[in-house]
């Protein structure tokens, strides 16, 4: 199928909690019901949704910054639909890429791994920083078996095909009233196999939910943003993209 300007919804299929859940090798655990939203915002149809509705959920992922004052950074793994066993990093205003995640494969995921050393939901806390800081998560393609793995971030400029591999979506948790920034990354390099590449480009090859961000709204989508990972019908409108409507 053609990718134009048209946002597609790229999902795994959905798995009861028990079967899921599990405490956190990286000392935090994601709440139950608000996993299951994460999780269940990523499925395997691809579902075309109107790009009016998109775009009051889409953020830059390049304005994503922690607020001096604010609580601490913390990421969880939601899921993965990779065959790459993906390195996750981030890097604060410029500085040196730091590890997340060394190695994202579960044995539960979109594409399980039995050896996968991540339960899905477990999670890390990246701490505060000192004045406001810019944040820019960014993977190592099957990093964790390939030391020269091609790097993407949110800067499409700086990703070696020239394209964009991250794709950001804000959702607001009415329980414990904070906002959350999800993040889909797409894994394979250059275009879609439809344009005579080698890439799905359905950026669900690492997802993520952070805690402790924001970031500036995208109110028009990008015609590179080929593939999105919410699914609207199952959640409604009403958490999601909070701010951006109050704005």
């Amino acid at each position: 199928m053609k990718f134009n300007n048209t946002h597609y919804l790229a999902l795994a299929t959905a798995t009861s909690m028990s079967l899921l859940y599990a405490p956190s090798a990286h000392g935090l655990s994601l709440r139950s019901d608000l996993f299951n939203t994460f999780n269940g915002m990523v499925r395997q149809e691809r579902l075309q949704i109107e790009d009016s509705a998109a775009s009051l959920l889409e953020l830059d992922p390049a304005t994503l910054q922690w607020t001096e004052g604010a609580d601490s950074v913390d990421v969880f793994f939601i899921n993965e639909g990779a065959i790459f066993r993906n390195q996750l990093f981030y890097s604060a205003n410029g500085g040196a890429e730091q590890m997340v995640f060394d190695d994202i494969a579960s044995p539960n995921s979109i594409i399980p791994e039995a050896n996968g050393p991540m339960a899905l939901g477990e999670g890390v806390s990246l701490g505060t920083f000192t004045g406001n800081t810019s944040l820019n998560f960014m993977i190592k393609a099957d990093g964790a078996q390939n030391d020269n793995g091609h790097v993407y971030g949110a800067d499409a400029s700086l990703n070696p095909d020239g394209l964009q591999h991250v794709v950001a979506y804000e959702y607001f948790d009415d329980v414990e009233q904070e906002n959350w920034v999800i993040l889909g990354f797409e894994d394979l390099f250059g275009v879609h196999i439809d344009e005579g590449g080698w890439s799905d480009r359905d950026f669900n090859d690492v997802v993520i939910a952070v805690r402790g961000i924001t970031g500036n709204g995208m109110p028009i989508p990008e015609p590179s943003t080929t593939a999105a990972i919410l699914g609207l019908a199952a959640l409604g409108m009403a958490g999601l993209g909070k701010s951006n409507r109050e704005s």
